[in-house]
């Protein structure tokens, strides 16, 4: 997630203003510099504050206080930043191109430091797309099914919902349990068949797609992580309805499931709930749960007490935080107390002191520190950094 100058952890590296002050435009230089690189390969450094205003496009700043690669961090120039004395800074273009303002003390000098590793924006943009869905079908199979196979011009994705499927792809054997799928790249001779005592149900896609690089969802079984069950039940939901906004919604869901199956990984995989229903039971008690988090948050509020509240184990409510949250209940809790403190801070009704006695955090001292943990600056810093 791209974070703006206006945001706390921004607020070590430069001060903001709505607009540049008007003694600034009459006592320093102005610049005006194109920015078109999407790569960084130095950082800069000046003796005196130094404005910058964004005028043009999208443009990124980087920010470092040491100059060292593994501390630079990224954000978006959003108002007038005021870039502080001796810290390194860096800009480029997000957009196509950029254009922006610096304001410099006549007296400054810049000084350059080169990065031992260019920092690289990784653009958002799409490598390949689903030009057009054919068919898909559901079949149910009986044991001793064989289908001696076939080769053509397009995509095939094959998800096994029961039972077991054994298929064979340029000769070589896979066999199929319930929840995985296997993609079948064009010109792909593949067969399919149901071993003698068992039969199997699945779901066939056929697609067209560019997609250049093959290699990470072809010749392999894939596990059916949470994201990739959801997305084919969203899918199968959809699939009746033949109005063309769910044309497109079709399209796109058939790109997540090709972009989640490229990410898979069995090491990494998520247990998901044994039925719709058992996904359906928590994501019912994971809203109760969150909701009363949040009436509580004011209070000190303990994974103990959400045990006893819904009746259910340490362990239960562990496994419901981290299937579906990938996250602790103490951690979720920590975090939505934090982002309540910022809101109390912005408001500047209380002290920083009242606050951490109102969060239920055992000392301020503890407060500030994992305040600090999070966002990077401490909780007085973040109160006189606000721009209203």
């Amino acid at each position: 997630m791209y974070k703006k100058t206006t945001s706390i952890q921004c607020a070590k590296y430069c001060d903001i203003y709505n607009e540049i002050p008007v003694r600034i435009t009459m006592e320093n230089k102005e610049k005006s510099i194109k920015c078109s690189s999407k790569s960084v390969n130095s950082l800069f450094q000046c003796d005196y504050p130094v404005y910058i205003q964004k005028t043009k496009g999208i443009v990124g700043i980087l920010f470092s206080l040491t100059g060292e690669a593994d501390d630079i961090q990224l954000f978006v120039i959003h108002r007038t930043v005021r870039v502080k004395k001796g810290v390194y800074f860096n800009y480029f273009s997000l957009t196509d191109s950029g254009t922006i303002k610096m304001y410099s003390d006549p007296r400054n000098k810049m000084s350059t430091l080169p990065l031992s590793i260019p920092f690289m924006h990784k653009q958002v943009r799409s490598t390949f797309e689903i030009d057009e869905i054919f068919a898909y079908y559901y079949s149910a199979r009986g044991n001793s099914y064989q289908f001696e196979g076939e080769e053509h011009q397009y995509w095939e994705l094959t998800y096994v919902d029961n039972g077991e499927l054994i298929c064979t792809v340029d000769g070589k054997s896979y066999v199929m349990p319930p929840r995985t799928l296997m993609f079948f790249a064009p010109h792909q001779f593949h067969t399919q068949k149901t071993n003698i005592d068992k039969s199997c149900s699945y779901l066939t896609i056929m697609f067209a797609m560019n997609l250049k690089d093959s290699k990470n969802i072809t010749h392999r079984v894939i596990p059916c992580q949470k994201e990739v069950y959801s997305t084919l039940i969203t899918f199968i939901q959809n699939a009746s309805d033949k109005n063309d906004s769910n044309s497109e919604l079709l399209l796109c869901l058939m790109k997540q499931l090709v972009i989640y199956s490229m990410q898979n990984n069995q090491d990494s995989q998520l247990k998901i709930s044994t039925t719709p229903m058992q996904q359906h039971f928590e994501d019912e008690l994971l809203n109760e749960v969150i909701n009363f988090i949040k009436q509580k948050i004011d209070q000190p509020i303990t994974v103990v007490d959400i045990c006893d509240q819904y009746s259910i184990s340490r362990s239960t409510l562990q496994a419901l935080f981290k299937r579906n949250l990938n996250t602790s209940p103490k951690y979720y809790i920590n975090s939505m107390k934090l982002e309540r403190s910022k809101i109390l801070l912005k408001n500047s009704t209380y002290t920083v002191s009242q606050i951490s006695e109102k969060l239920g955090y055992a000392s301020i001292h503890y407060f500030s520190r994992k305040f600090k943990q999070e966002y990077g600056i401490s909780p007085s810093e973040y109160s006189k950094s606000i721009v209203n």
